[in-house]
């Protein structure tokens, strides 16, 4: 009788384990992820053929609301139906919501953050 029990309390344990394992593997991806609205302010095209987005926080996150924004081929630009769209689609005045890597999170003296997503928030 009291294997048995052993036994069941054993299998709960690790149940319990494995539960908490997924919803800490499953929301650690979402941990550094924050997001903000913003204006578009201009579209940069480096000499190296980087494209970078400059957009002006509408949603204060941060001391200065200006934002470079590295535009990667991970990078989704969406319009307002979610529907994938070129960097040329943006103009400058164009409402978007940034979603990015929380620069909190990092510890590097000059930032860039990883963007996840842009999308235009009106078409």
């Amino acid at each position: 009788m009291k294997k048995k029990k052993i036994m069941i309390i054993g299998v709960i344990a690790v149940l319990i384990i494995a539960i908490v394992g997924i919803t800490a593997v499953s929301q650690s991806s979402k941990m550094s992820e924050s997001s903000f609205d913003a204006v578009v302010q201009e579209i940069v095209t480096q000499p190296d053929g980087e494209v970078r987005l400059i957009v002006e926080r509408t949603t204060e996150i941060y001391g200065d609301p200006v934002n470079s924004l590295g535009i990667s081929e991970d990078t989704k630009l969406l319009d307002a139906d979610g529907k994938e769209i070129s960097v040329k689609d943006f103009q400058q005045g164009s409402k978007v919501t940034v979603k990015l890597k929380d620069a909190f999170i990092e510890e590097t003296p000059f930032y860039y953050p990883d963007v996840y997503e842009i999308k235009r928030i009106h078409n």
